[in-house]
């Protein structure tokens, strides 16, 4: 155990949440501005991205509810309020950017829930709780872009309104690998739980 586990162990956050009865997937802003180069918000992330392809594969032949969210901005980005004035690389988003664009081979499916949203949690000013309601669900396993931002935002308020958040290792990624691995290792001490992609396809088939 490294230091740093020691110290949260002993400060308490030793709590462990196990998935209930009935999960979905959420993939969280699966979209080309990450993997374009020439976009402001490229974060080098094509190999979580081709995990989110399987992942998303996977959670469908086991019959595991898809989610999947994308940006909606107005025109001017207004809707998205004080977010879009803090960060102006968001103009990756705006309608007619191919940038906005879903990854080939993330794009939903009949039967997928497509959450449009304007700020990084998937719930914030959505109905995906209300949605995940109604279809039974109580655990959310969680992948997509970026860590520190939309998948962190979102864990948090899957956890808030009640259900088990379950980030999936493999599937997430940051531009930097240092906050990428923080922001992990915080939401795995306060948050929800963070599985190996391994662990969840294993117990996707058990269930």
């Amino acid at each position: 155990m490294t230091d740093d586990h020691q110290d949260y162990a002993a400060a308490g956050f030793t709590g462990t949440l196990q998935p209930g009865r009935r999960a979905a997937l959420v993939v969280v802003d699966p979209v080309r501005a990450y993997v374009d180069p020439d976009c402001g918000l490229y974060a080098g992330v094509e190999e979580p991205v081709e995990r989110m392809r399987e992942l998303t594969t996977a959670a469908r032949a086991a019959g595991v509810h898809v989610a999947i969210t994308t940006m909606a901005l107005s025109a001017d980005g207004s809707n998205a309020g004080v977010f879009f004035r803090k960060v102006p690389a968001l103009a990756a988003y705006l309608p007619g950017a191919s940038t906005g664009a879903f990854v080939d081979g993330l794009e939903p499916l009949d039967g997928d829930t497509v959450v449009p949203k304007q700020y990084p949690s998937a719930f914030f000013g959505t109905s995906l709780a209300a949605d995940l309601v109604a279809r039974g669900v109580d655990t959310l396993f969680i992948a997509g872009l970026s860590t520190s931002g939309c998948i962190r935002a979102t864990a948090t308020d899957a956890m808030q309104h009640g259900f088990v958040p379950i980030v999936v290792r493999e599937a997430v990624g940051d531009r930097l690998p240092s906050v990428h691995e923080a922001n992990l290792f915080d939401i795995a001490a306060k948050i929800g739980e963070v599985w190996p992609m391994d662990q969840v396809l294993e117990h996707w088939d058990a269930a």
